[in-house]
């Protein structure tokens, strides 16, 4: 499980919990055919409205390449991957 916890000056800090049913699901549906052909349609609309190129040369990215990471991240529970703090004591921490 990915858990974000956020703290913020004078509140009590906050945590998101994902658990990695919950980014497989995100990572099927960002590696989907769908996708990018919605994403390559709204680029093609887009380049049409602009005189120039904005956009940055997209892949579509696929899921036999993201599987592995995900499992093997899976091995590292309790790994904080960002411990991030200001000095007013705002910040964020992400933990497997």
């Amino acid at each position: 499980m990915l858990k974000i916890t956020i703290k913020q000056e004078n509140q009590k800090p906050r945590t998101i919990r994902l658990p990695y049913f919950l980014i497989n699901s995100a990572g099927r549906i960002a590696t989907s055919n769908l996708l990018w052909k919605i994403i390559k349609s709204k680029r093609k609309q887009q380049l049409e409205k602009a005189e120039h190129d904005q956009w940055l040369s997209l892949e579509q990215i696929e899921w036999k390449d993201i599987q592995p990471l995900l499992e093997e991240v899976k091995k590292y529970k309790g790994l904080t991957i960002v411990d991030v703090q200001d000095k007013n004591g705002q910040g964020v921490s992400i933990e497997l």
